[in-house]
């Protein structure tokens, strides 16, 4: 990982097998693997079918402690979900800019994804009074992040979705005019 840049770029498909199998519960990921790919195919082919609007970018991800699912497409008005890791310094070094951003500008719900074992991510959290909502990415992250385009897997990455359409990314360390940006190319435009 080069820790200078505002970006981690590990292959998050590295992951020690032992790992995945500490925090993945077989039964959730056949669950969380069949709300994705049908979600993402019933997205696709509906509004594919009607030709004029953008797919929704569909993902289901299951809460840290495992106790709901949250499907991206049904997320209604402007979310913001950060990809992160806690072993990624420009990742920790976002999260107080992330919750002073929700705090801010409650038209926005801002989700965090962690793409460490639930427990890890859980105390990290804890342990740096971070209250913002989290996720776990499941068991590919990477596949998750490319369809939403992050084609080189690094983290941070942050999207913007618009009633379930991603209207915005982002790729690394968010700064404030990063997320001004973000919020501008989400705006609904002026009739």
């Amino acid at each position: 990982r080069d820790w200078s840049s505002d970006v981690c770029s590990s292959d998050l498909r590295t992951i020690p097998p032992a790992a995945r199998h500490r925090w993945r519960n077989p039964r959730s990921a056949i669950v969380l693997a069949g709300a994705i790919l049908a979600g993402t195919a019933l997205a696709g082919t509906a509004l594919a079918a009607r030709g004029a609007e953008p797919p929704a970018w569909s993902a289901t991800f299951a809460t840290l402690d495992g106790d709901r699912f949250v499907p991206t497409a049904q997320m209604p008005g402007l979310a913001l979900l950060n990809f992160w890791g806690v072993d990624c310094p420009p990742c920790v070094a976002e999260l107080p800019r992330l919750q002073r951003y929700a705090q801010a500008h409650t038209a926005w719900s801002v989700w965090l994804v962690a793409t460490d074992p639930p427990p890890q991510a859980r105390a990290f959290l804890a342990r740096h009074e971070v209250s913002l909502p989290a996720l776990r990415a499941g068991p590919d992250v990477a596949a998750v992040m490319r369809r939403a385009g992050n084609r080189q897997g690094a983290l941070p990455f942050t999207l913007a979705l618009r009633n379930g359409v991603v209207c915005a990314t982002h790729l690394g360390e968010l700064s404030d005019e990063a997320l001004a940006a973000m919020q501008t190319q989400c705006m609904p435009a002026s009739p």
